[in-house]
């Protein structure tokens, strides 16, 4: 499940074509075969994603992600939802919307609206309709993205590859890995504060050390208990350039630190991606699955508080 917080800035949406140019800004990238569920009414409002059943789920697959959507907006207090499935596949897309209907009304919960697209055409979720025409490519909600300087990419696929592997960069960390000892957690401290301030990314040498040094989960909580809303996205950006140099053995540690700094500053999918890459490598990774947690549970991360303690 994809769990980012809704942005800060406030929008209005006064038809369908503005809740579709908002979607893949607050994703990150652009949906397709899936369902996302966009909430109101709660403290901390936020939005989900999941993957449609597949075609010939039974009954209880499909009603399983009705259950995965409607539990943490229960849980979090949520008193409306507007959803919307992205999907070719109209009748599968009617039994998923009915399912999900029945499911938020048995809690409690309004659906504001249900809304099918496909990439070029909406239509009501539940009914009949040959549907409406839209492009959000010019949209002033995208062209606001843009100059926010949030990036929205093509598809979840083209997300996930923004963390592959720079050979060359991640070959000068490899080399010199085996003989730079691991940095002290205050030592970690200065460089994450140095680089986040000057923007520079550390040295081969310089990283190998702090590598060595995420092994050791005391230094490691160094590194992202000290993380907070305000300077997530550059934690984001600092960490995205570690992930991509750092060789196969050390990658969970860094990984896991990139999942935590994605899902503070709202982005969930990018936050998935990174606990993908961290528990590939190392299944029982504890603060990968932390991070796995607050995703699958839909923490939004305005309920985070610095030292790990709940808002």
């Amino acid at each position: 499940m994809t769990t980012p917080e809704m942005p800060t800035r406030t929008f209005v949406a006064r038809a369908p074509v503005d809740v579709l140019a908002l979607v893949p800004v607050v994703l990150g990238f652009e949906p397709e075969d899936c369902v996302v569920m966009l909430t109101f009414g709660s403290e901390h409002q936020f939005q989900a994603r999941l993957d449609l059943p597949p075609p010939g789920a039974t009954d209880a697959e499909v009603a399983a992600i009705s259950r995965l959507l409607v539990e943490p907006a229960v849980h979090h207090r949520v008193s409306r939802v507007l959803l919307v499935l992205y999907s070719h596949d109209a009748h599968a897309a009617r039994r998923s919307a009915r399912s999900l209907v029945d499911a938020f009304g048995a809690a409690g919960i309004e659906v504001l609206e249900t809304i099918r697209a496909d990439g070029s055409r909406h239509w009501p979720a539940i009914g009949p309709g040959t549907g409406t025409p839209y492009d959000v490519s010019a949209h002033p909600l995208r062209a606001q993205a843009v100059l926010d300087g949030r990036v929205t990419h093509r598809s979840r696929d083209e997300l996930a590859a923004s963390l592959d592997p720079d050979p060359g960069r991640r070959a000068e960390v490899a080399r010199v890995l085996a003989r730079t000892p691991a940095l002290g957690a205050d030592e970690v401290s200065a460089l994450l504060a140095d680089c986040l301030a000057t923007g520079r990314e550390p040295g081969p040498v310089e990283l190998a050390g702090l590598l060595q040094a995420l092994v050791d989960p005391r230094v490691r909580d160094v590194a992202w208990l000290s993380m907070t809303r305000a300077d997530a996205v550059l934690h984001v950006d600092l960490w995205s350039q570690v992930v991509r140099r750092t060789p196969d053995e050390r990658l969970p540690g860094a990984a896991a630190v990139l999942g935590f700094a994605a899902w503070l500053s709202g982005s969930g999918a990018l936050a998935w991606c990174a606990v993908d890459r961290c528990l590939a490598v190392d299944p029982d990774h504890v603060l990968g699955g932390y991070v796995a947690q607050l995703l699958e549970r839909a923490v939004p991360p305005g309920a985070w508080a610095p030292a790990g303690r709940p808002a």
